[in-house]
């Protein structure tokens, strides 16, 4: 039999090699990894490869191999790149423990307001309802904890979306479908982006009949958090009028606020 040099049986180069490239390509991994660990929605193939001075090519090539053993997930609707599953352990408990945190103080809310309280997360391109506490009232605005909803429509993904940078909210509005559900939700780009500009400013969101016709939801984003999220209160428009948002948001934030501070004190 043949014997195999160093370099074909994966030995390590004989002493005064000037053979980096292994290192480049594991520093190069490490950036990639580094970079979608940031990120809080996602990022594209332009953006990596930017990040990395690699060419769109070479990028996409890294992406899928990570992507094969489960360290890269991609979003077939957005076409965002994310940590997989192979990370996720981790930030399932962080959400989980951030739940059980939560739980109290929005049934809380909720008893404070009269009114459905939500708690949600933005998963891919839509909003995840994670936490639901019903308002007691026979007539109320409700959606149930697992239900996903679209960010153009809803508070919680107008506040979420704020955010984002703006290259990422057109990449996910592009990707799916501005649904018209009544005749005052917002079907374009365009017109999302100056609200989301307006919500930043004022600092909370509301869907205004919307999702619904007859439904009105404030929510906030949760500043400071290893993930996106947010949380809100919703009713029917009649009930929860224009004028009661101020005192609602003030609520809001002051929940907000605690939970946050409550999350990262005990991480």
């Amino acid at each position: 039999m043949n014997k195999k040099t160093s370099s074909e049986s994966g030995n390590t180069a004989p002493e005064g090699s000037s053979n980096t490239y292994p290192i480049r390509a594991v520093e190069r991994v490490c950036d990639i990894l580094d970079l979608l660990q940031r990120s809080r929605e996602g990022v594209s193939l332009p953006e990596t490869a930017a990040v990395t001075s690699l060419p769109k090519s070479s990028a996409f090539r890294y992406l899928s191999a990570l992507e094969a053993r489960g360290y890269v997930e991609r979003d077939e609707q957005s076409a965002l790149y994310r940590v997989g599953l192979a990370f996720q352990p981790h930030n399932t408990r962080q959400l989980e423990t951030f739940l059980a945190q939560a739980d109290g103080p929005l049934q809380r809310l909720r008893d404070d307001t009269g009114e459905t309280t939500n708690l949600g997360t933005l998963h891919g391109s839509t909003v995840v309802h994670n936490l639901v506490f019903e308002s007691s009232q026979m007539m109320r605005l409700a959606a149930r904890a697992g239900d996903r909803a679209p960010i153009h429509s809803t508070a919680l993904g107008k506040a979420m979306a704020a955010e984002l940078p703006k290259d990422r909210v057109l990449t996910i509005l592009n990707a799916v479908e501005m649904t018209p559900f009544t005749d005052a939700t917002i079907t374009t780009p365009q017109a999302y982006l100056s609200v989301l500009e307006m919500v930043r400013q004022q600092g909370y969101a509301i869907d205004d009949c919307e999702n619904q016709a007859d439904g009105r939801c404030v929510a906030v984003a949760l500043q400071g958090m290893p993930f996106p999220c947010g949380i809100s209160v919703s009713a029917p428009a009649r009930r929860l009028t224009t004028d009661m948002v101020p005192a609602v948001v003030k609520k809001i934030r002051s929940v907000g606020k605690r939970l946050v501070r409550d999350f990262l004190t005990e991480r």
